[in-house]
């Protein structure tokens, strides 16, 4: 029998019956206001204008607008709102400005300059066996990220037996980070996927075709008319695979006293958690092409805000092998632009979705190949995981299950309906509680989606396949409306994402 996969609903607690904090809060503020009308103005017109207060207070917790109710719209809104009357939707980079240094050596040097959502950042060079690697320091967060370049075996053809077994070795990857001690703070996996043009197919054979065959051949004729109609939905597709590591100055405290304490120990510590997830992700049928160098780290994050002048940079790596990558200090955007719906970044347009369910029903190991696959644009698809401790996530689980039972004899003494929604997340802290009695470790996950094209009508033209490929996958996708800057930062090498 086929091995299925279950993920639990969002956690939600309530405080007051069915009402979580925010919307306990909305609802007494409402009633407060109602009061206040009902005893500054008296009368019919009070008793109305209560009324009509409390009423908004209870459609804003409850009547939905895509998919979210007015409550959940007020953070976003406001904070669109603010930045746009503070001027910082629109972003332009200092390092033109700045002009072009250069060192004694005579390497060329520029002057860091990154957008609102990147801010803080610096990527560091380590040295790492007769090379060196990127890692990204947050000094804010005290965390240290490093990238890896890997590439997936053939899963999809693989036998549902392999596969089940493929995605159990990936488990145990992910429960090794889980465990108490582990400076490990968060493990991001994302794939970018990029159609090829019938011009680029065409150009890679006239590069490696046999000279032998004449030109004027019916076989090869034919063959490169076939080249020529070739179209992006024809066309084959690149798909770029990384994982991200991060770890915590706060959870490798101990770790790090041990290694002298200090930036450069914080950035050991970093690589060799990397290196050893590099070892145990073999099994799960994942092959580690290495850990990105600096100048690999800048360019991913370049080469997502500026995709369509990534052609030019690789033309160039091949001309002169010294200047592969991007400048650490040029990894951000040179101007960008956020709209409500969109974000514009150097040669692109973009948006980006927050994965906001996941299966509620019992899937295969393949769910979300229609989301990763047969794109026909640009995506790129980035799930953040963090691991919770053994000890602590036991601590949460139980805590939950108490709180569940709680809730049920609350909402038995208010006359409260249990609904299906309830029973299923109660179900769903009961098996979590059993699954880790068994060993298994807790994470938590935050998926994004992000598609871009290089104009603003091929962009919304790419909206809807985007969100149907989502919808095979069974997977609901919300579009980060106010928000689309930081989001889009949630799907670069960053394990952003989670709060």
């Amino acid at each position: 029998m086929r091995r299925r996969y279950r993920f639990g609903p969002i956690e939600r607690r309530t405080v007051f019956g069915p009402l979580d904090a925010p919307q306990a809060v909305t609802v007494g503020g409402a009633a407060v206001l109602a009061m206040a009308a009902f005893v500054a103005l008296g009368g019919v017109v009070g008793l109305g204008s209560g009324f009509v207060v409390l009423a908004a207070g209870l459609a804003a917790i409850s009547v939905p607008i895509e998919g979210r109710s007015a409550h959940e719209w007020a953070p976003a809104t406001f904070g669109w709102w603010r930045r746009r009357l503070e001027g910082k939707l629109d972003y332009r980079s200092r390092a033109a400005r700045a002009g072009t240094r250069f060192t004694p050596d005579g390497d060329p040097t520029h002057e860091l300059s990154l957008p609102a959502e990147l801010a803080g950042l610096e990527l560091l060079s380590v040295q790492y066996g007769g090379s060196e690697v990127g890692v990204m320091r947050d000094p804010k967060a005290g965390t240290y990220t490093v990238a890896l370049a890997v590439r997936g075996g053939a899963f999809i053809m693989r036998d549902a037996a392999e596969q089940e077994r493929k995605l159990e070795a990936w488990g145990d990857v992910l429960a090794s980070t889980a465990r108490d001690g582990s400076p490990v703070r968060r493990i991001q996996w994302l794939e970018q996927t990029a159609p090829e043009a019938g011009d680029d197919l065409l150009a890679h054979f006239e590069a490696h075709r046999d000279r032998a065959v004449p030109v004027d051949s019916d076989p090869l004729r034919s063959y490169v008319e076939l080249l020529k109609g070739a179209t992006p939905a024809s066309a084959s597709e690149e798909h770029d695979s990384f994982v991200a590591v991060q770890i915590s100055e706060r959870l490798g405290a101990r770790e790090l006293r041990r290694l002298g304490g200090g930036v450069e120990a914080s950035c050991e510590l970093a690589v060799r958690e990397a290196e050893s997830l590099a070892e145990r992700m073999e099994p799960a049928d994942l092959r580690v092409l290495g850990l990105l160098r600096p100048r690999q780290y800048a360019a991913h994050l370049r080469n997502a805000y500026d995709p369509f002048g990534r052609a030019g940079r690789d033309r160039l790596a091949v001309a002169d092998p010294t200047r592969e990558g991007v400048e650490p200090a040029l990894m951000g955007p040179m101007a960008a632009e956020e709209s409500w719906s969109q974000y514009r970044t150097d040669s692109a347009w973009h948006t980006t979705w927050w994965i906001s369910s996941w299966p509620r029903s019992e899937v295969g190991p393949m769910f979300m190949v229609p989301l990763l696959m047969g794109s026909g644009s640009m995506r790129t698809v980035a799930v953040t995981i963090e691991p919770v401790p053994y000890s602590q996530a036991m601590r949460r689980a139980e805590a939950a299950q108490t709180a569940e039972v709680t809730d049920e004899i609350q909402r038995s003494r208010q006359g409260y309906v249990t609904t299906a929604r309830i029973r299923r997340r109660a179900d769903a802290v009961s098996r979590r509680e059993e699954e880790l009695a068994d060993g298994h470790a807790l994470v938590r996950i935050a998926g994004w989606v992000t598609t871009s094209r290089g104009d603003v009508d091929g962009l919304e033209r790419a909206v809807g396949p985007t969100e149907h490929a989502a919808a095979l996958a069974r997977l609901g996708l919300q579009r980060a409306y106010g928000e689309q800057a930081a989001a889009f930062a949630n799907t670069l090498l960053l394990a952003g994402g989670l709060g």
